[in-house]
């Protein structure tokens, strides 16, 4: 998300003064904007390097100071950065105010800088189950959400209308989007609209685990990957499909569509099996073709103390 160009265009703005300084042993690495997290106003922030870590600073005037580890180590930090591409942006963004302010204008707008790389998509916010962790059900949200068949293809065609580059990925997402009946008649919405990768981020639990006719349908009609819920590898710490996995496993290798580990870290819960969860996916590399791990935010009943 880029902030606006005014914001951190301003020479003599608030980055350097007031509260918003360096110590004596910090040295700045960038400057950007960000959000406070308790009123979500826009306001500047300092990255900077502190003893081997990347920091960020931000202050609000209503809230105060905000001080965290942006990453772990600031010389990877700078190694990665060497290999960031900046897009050429959109000449027909979706939200067409001549000055946009982010995030509160939401849409693809002006200040975006690339096309959509992965665009997600939801088909659903029904799940069938009640992470304690999650906060997108249609429980929480106290109302089901389910967009048609002609509405979804309105928006996979905005997706793909995008200039100069279109977007060509699509995540169907949820809820648990096994919920939806027509899900195969989905993805062959989205290959007809010509998107060219198709995945379904699931937990597998409704009915990849125990139809193996379902994977093969989905297959058949053009998903490329599932981006699977996986936790961990004990009943502890991934109840909500420890037991399903193997199942899945299954069905997916019968339909020959390749899985993602997608496991959500949550401090004391999980964090401890990251290397048994990388494991896990060496053993079936020939089904998994990666893991993305998230950390937990604040979200459903997290804390913080919990990310």
């Amino acid at each position: 998300m880029a902030p606006p160009a005014e914001l951190l265009q301003k020479e003599n703005d608030e980055f350097l003064r007031g509260d918003l300084t360096l110590n004596e042993n910090e040295t700045l690495m960038f400057k950007s904007a960000s959000l406070c997290p308790e009123c979500l106003k826009l306001i500047p922030m300092l990255v900077f390097e502190r003893d081997g870590k990347a920091m960020l600073r931000k202050v609000c005037k209503e809230h105060g100071m905000i001080e965290d580890v942006y990453w772990a180590d600031a010389k990877l930090l700078e190694k990665a950065k060497k290999y960031e591409v900046k897009g050429r942006g959109l000449v027909n963004p979706h939200n067409e105010k001549e000055h946009p302010v982010c995030p509160q204008d939401c849409g693809l707008c002006s200040i975006h800088e690339t096309h959509s790389g992965l665009t997600n998509l939801v088909i659903t916010n029904r799940c069938d189950l009640t992470c304690w962790y999650c906060f997108f059900y249609a429980e929480a949200a106290g109302y089901i959400y389910e967009p048609s068949l002609d509405e979804i293809r309105n928006m996979i065609r905005l997706v793909t209308q995008e200039k100069p580059i279109k977007g060509n990925a699509i995540q169907l997402t949820g809820g648990n989007p096994e919920l939806r009946e027509d899900l195969p008649e989905i993805i062959k919405i989205c290959k007809e609209e010509g998107i060219d990768h198709i995945q379904i981020n699931t937990n597998a639990t409704h009915r990849l685990h125990n139809d193996a006719q379902f994977a093969k349908n989905i297959r058949e009609a053009g998903a490329n990957t599932v981006y699977l819920s996986f936790d961990g590898v004990t009943p502890r710490t991934n109840p909500k499909n420890h037991w399903e996995v193997p199942g899945v496993l299954k069905n997916l290798r019968e339909a020959n569509l390749g899985a993602v580990l997608v496991p959500t870290l949550i401090n004391t819960v999980n964090d401890h099996e990251i290397g048994d969860i990388l494991k896990f996916g060496f053993k079936h590399n020939d089904i998994i073709r990666t893991c993305r791990q998230d950390a937990a935010q604040g979200q459903g009943e997290i804390q913080d103390n919990d990310t």
